[in-house]
């Protein structure tokens, strides 16, 4: 094996002296490319384990050059990214340098322009998790930058995955892993177009190579209502299932198995709260002081916390990994989701209630624990209850989901649940149904001097409700009011809100009920002795048609829900209907549905609409059926109502 430090030398020297990517000259890959601002000639990752003081080690060297072919990549394609931490991915070597094209070939300039900081998470007040930034300052059309750096992977078992695709072409990538014979590795490919990927493997007398490459790779086109790009990005995940190092020996067991998986996830829990609190105990008595069933004292638990502690993630290496103590937890009132968890847990537990640490992969995440046994499976912990037989989960970090009901992005997604140190179970999270998500939604309005005056009234619950009530407790006045209004205006931009009232329930369901009035400008047409009125001011799922150009992916719902939508015109005096439009209704089999239907007596016009959305996901054989069905709405939604004068 060639030292990295003399292998990418070696490589720079190759490519200054040939100005060529793989036998290719660049002049030949820019003609490719013609029609792109900038092309990753080469990118490469190679992934070294070897055994070392007693234990298994594990580092990764990084190489990607890149070509700007446009007048305007310089200006666009001048920086690059190294993520890594303090704590399991260390950068340990970086170099960067641009060749910048010249008469006698190219001229290489050693980089200098590195800026480390941190990476920016929401609603993490603090992690060790880090970005180095790297400027290039002296690109023209032409030139190439490079980019060399080597990770030290701290903990074998969180290997790094190698995306196959990037917000570039690539003209070839490469991902390599060189372990000792007895390492006995395993891959999981995932995303889309992992037939792209080719695979060989490399042995010698005592290690082995496996090899995945891939040419000629178009930039990932970004899909929208798609959880991450993790659904749809080729990539390749390593993992080490178990090593033996001599032939007589017993195999170390790594990630073979979500058994495997569980052992190593249970050692970051086996120590927390293992101390007797006095300021807990009181805590628990208080909370749980008028309770005479389980459920009224994991109901009030859960209630408890949810009030009293707030959600700061302070992450600091292993912090990322292990619960605080819930007695630390209860004296600081905040903390992320283990910690959370740990208090549930724990005050749970002091009340006599069978609770659990539980690790949860988000919708954020698209796996699953047999294909990838990995602690990249969950990004995630909450608590899991068992109470009458029937697991129920409680996330602390949400400060309005109601007991009993789980926050959406854990929808359809597995649990692993710690119950001892041997034994674990994985419970698949049930997604709400459509019937607990409900917007009933009531227009009634008046036609004053061809202006449309009314009332809207807005009843939310489920998901919505919880939704609109977090963002509530951080908005005032002017802010809180244009949030209201952007939850009441239809029709069009000229719609003015003049008053509102809001109610939010603290209880049960916790439901947000809005009241609002409002005037819109130019929505009658007037023409003769007679008004058209288009009722359908709210088009729910006309946003909905799918852009099926290349993609690859389900479409994604947040979750499932029903709406009711209820619009009454009163008929101005003197005035008769003149025509209502027809009745309507579509389906798609387990998907989504609609009704539209019109009324009128001597007073009033209805239009009374129904939709419900029954699945979390549109897959690639419903797009043309999910699409005639928004076209077909959106003819619907062009009706309008005629009134003539008497």
């Amino acid at each position: 094996m060639i030292p990295y430090g003399k292998s990418t030398y070696l490589l720079s020297a190759i490519l200054l002296l040939c100005h060529t990517v793989f036998g290719e000259a660049y002049d030949s890959i820019a003609h490719r490319y013609k029609n792109e601002h900038a092309v990753i000639t080469n990118y490469n990752e190679r992934l070294v384990i070897n055994f070392e003081s007693g234990k298994l080690v594990a580092k990764s060297f990084v190489t990607m050059q890149k070509l700007m072919i446009s007048d305007l990549a310089p200006g666009m394609h001048n920086r690059d990214y190294v993520f890594h931490s303090s704590t399991f991915q260390k950068l340990s070597d970086i170099e960067a340098n641009e060749l910048i094209p010249s008469k006698s070939g190219y001229k290489k300039n050693k980089i200098d322009d590195f800026r480390d900081v941190h990476t920016d998470r929401d609603q993490v007040f603090y992690d060790d998790s880090r970005v180095t930034v790297i400027s290039y300052s002296g690109l023209v059309k032409g030139s190439v930058t490079e980019l060399k750096y080597a990770i030290e992977h701290t903990d074998p078992h969180m290997l790094p995955d190698f995306d196959f695709q990037e917000d570039l072409p690539i003209v070839k990538a490469s991902f390599e892993v060189n372990v000792p014979k007895y390492v006995e590795m395993e891959f999981a490919l995932k995303g889309e177009h992992t037939s792209w990927i080719k695979q060989t493997k490399e042995e010698s007398n005592s290690t082995v190579t496996y090899i995945f490459t891939a040419t000629d790779i178009p930039a990932y086109k970004k899909f929208n209502d798609v959880p991450t790009y993790f659904y749809y990005i080729p990539h390749v995940i390593p993992y080490i299932k178990s090593y033996k190092i001599y032939a007589e020996g017993k195999a170390t067991d790594m990630l073979s198995n979500t058994d495997q998986l569980y052992k190593y996830l249970y050692k970051y829990i086996s120590n927390v709260n293992m101390v007797e609190d006095s300021l807990l105990n009181k805590t628990v008595v208080k909370i749980t002081k008028n309770d005479h069933t389980p459920r009224e004292k994991a109901v009030h638990i859960y209630q408890w916390v949810q009030k009293n502690m707030h959600y700061i993630a302070f992450e600091d290496g292993l912090e990322g990994f292990v619960p605080r103590d819930a007695k630390d937890i209860c004296k600081r009132k905040y903390g992320d989701c283990k910690d959370m968890t740990s208090i549930l847990v724990a005050i749970c537990r002091k009340a006599g209630l069978d609770a659990h640490f539980t690790w949860i992969g988000t919708r954020d995440l698209p796996y699953i624990y047999k294909e990838t046994p990995l602690p990249l499976m969950s990004d995630h912990m909450i608590c899991a209850l068992k109470l009458d037989d029937q697991w129920i989960f409680m996330d602390g970090t949400h400060p309005l989901i109601p007991f009993g009901e789980n926050p959406d992005m854990i929808q359809g997604k597995e649990a692993m649940i710690a119950i001892d140190p041997k034994n674990y179970k994985i419970i698949t999270v049930p997604e709400t149904p459509a019937g607990k998500n409900v917007l009933i939604d009531s227009t009634f309005m008046s036609i004053n001097e061809g202006q449309l005056k009314g009332t809207v009234k807005q009843h939310y619950e489920g998901y919505k409700a919880w939704e609109i009530g977090a963002h509530l407790m951080y908005r005032k006045n002017d802010d809180r009011e244009k949030y209201i209004k952007s939850l009441t205006e239809r029709g069009s931009d000229k719609y003015l809100q003049a008053r509102y009232d809001l109610a939010a329930s603290d209880t049960g369901s916790k439901s947000i009920n809005i009241v609002s009035d409002f005037s819109l400008e130019d929505h009658v047409q007037k023409a003769g002795k007679q008004y058209f009125v288009n009722l359908n001011l709210d088009r729910l799922f006309a946003d909905k048609y799918i852009d099926t150009r290349d993609r690859t992916v389900p479409y994604f719902f947040k979750y499932k829900g029903k709406t009711s939508e209820v619009v009454t015109l009163e008929i101005p005096k003197g005035y008769k209907v003149a025509h209502l439009p027809p009745a309507a209704h579509g389906s798609i089999d387990g998907l989504w549905s609609y009704t539209v239907t019109y009324k009128a007596d001597k007073k009033n016009i209805t239009l009374i609409k129904e939709y419900e959305l029954n699945s979390l996901t549109v897959a690639q054989n419903k797009f043309a059926d999910n699409n005639k069905m928004v076209d077909g709405l959106k003819n619907i939604y062009k009706e309008s109502v005629v009134l003539s004068a008497n």
